[in-house]
């Protein structure tokens, strides 16, 4: 089996969406901020805005997508669903509901569900295929990226990740919203989003989501952010530009077994963020991407200033699959020049596993 990573698309999706949605913020930065709560956290500038707005509005997002047997053998397989917005701006709120991924063979598969926004120019007919995100943004250069969950499966059967969840600040929509469905794989599989978005027309304060997300491998070497020692881990650095507060994490994280041995036991594939104060490790050392492409003891280089702001482990045993909906409030004040560090790691005895964290922080810059 060849392993086709998505390092080059996630990274170039987190920087689309990162630049993008800043740019949409401060476009919208005459909103009206939902006034700050008094808060006893002194590592806080307030408490976190409420969520509450009126003209409260449901949009369903469902999408379904089969492969053809043609599509099975092509090394990525991206579906794009547009669901139309009322006219002006809006904000995005929360989901409900549920992703699935189902194979009908014990193979590895693997789907990236992709909530989007597209805010101007045509939206995508439905159906329409792409064979990666190059050729998605060429196509829809204003598609903006919301949220990812993806999904892993070396069984026969159904994956899903239920999801629930309503924000304590907007994200900037327009025009209309895009589903993908990103397959790769080796098996025909059906992938399925079956979602209710919350949105409002009312101004409201926005916020951006911040990339703290990536995709390693462990136990097989098959280029860089891969390694055949399970003793290893890997690093993501997102550095903070403006001061404000992250309100909550949100999104989800898989764990897989894939087509080299499996560990023969138990397994536990960790995921870790961490906020550095002021500056990134100076000993860890990333690739223009933010990321190492090489394993190394990087829990061991955590700053000891360093503050622990999420932990989710990922288990199986042996031929198997972790995963698991994220959605954690939290409110901490951030500084210019801090660093959100993300950690990989592993712990099996021995085998090879897909871990990846479509995890992403909600930020509020200071208004």
């Amino acid at each position: 089996m060849q392993i086709r990573m998505r390092f080059s698309r996630i990274f170039a999706s987190a920087a689309l969406l990162l630049s993008l949605a800043l740019s949409a913020l401060a476009q919208t930065n005459n909103s009206t901020p939902i006034p700050a709560q008094p808060s006893d956290d002194k590592s806080s500038s307030s408490a976190a805005p409420s969520e509450s707005a009126g003209n409260l509005s449901k949009l369903t997002l469902n999408a379904s997508a089969t492969l053809t047997v043609e599509q099975v053998s092509q090394p990525e397989v991206i579906f794009l669903y547009s669901f139309p917005l009322p006219p002006g701006s809006q904000s995005f709120l929360g989901l409900k509901g549920e992703v699935s991924l189902t194979s009908p063979e014990a193979v590895f598969n693997e789907s990236l569900d992709t909530v989007a926004t597209n805010t101007s120019g045509a939206c995508p007919v439905n159906g329409t295929t792409y064979p990666n995100y190059t050729a998605v943004y060429q196509a829809y250069p204003n598609l903006v990226p919301l949220q990812g969950f993806i999904l892993k499966n070396p069984e026969k059967g159904v994956s899903k990740v239920d999801i629930d969840y309503a924000m304590p600040v907007g994200l900037p929509i327009s025009d209309c919203m895009v589903i993908m469905l990103d397959w790769e794989g080796n098996s025909k599989v059906t992938m399925r989003s079956h979602l209710i978005m919350s949105y409002t027309t009312s101004p409201i304060t926005q916020g951006v989501v911040l990339p703290t997300n990536q995709e390693f491998v462990f136990g097989t070497y098959i280029g860089p952010g891969s390694t055949a020692n399970d003793s290893l881990s890997f690093a993501l650095e997102t550095k903070i530009t403006q001061p404000g507060n992250i309100y909550a994490f949100v999104g989800d994280l898989s764990a897989s077994t894939f087509g080299v041995p499996a560990p023969p036991g138990k397994w536990t594939a960790t995921n870790d963020i961490y906020l550095v104060p002021g500056r990134c490790p100076k000993d860890i050392h990333v690739n223009g991407g933010g990321w190492t492409p090489k394993g190394g003891h990087y829990y061991a280089d955590i700053p000891h200033d360093a503050k622990h702001l999420f932990s989710a482990p990922e288990s199986g045993y042996q031929v198997s699959y972790g995963q698991s909906f994220v959605y954690q409030p939290t409110n901490v004040k951030v500084e210019k020049g801090d660093c959100l560090l993300t950690l990989f790691g592993l712990h099996a005895p021995k085998g090879g596993i897909d871990s990846e964290n479509q995890v992403h922080a909600l930020f509020l810059p200071n208004q």
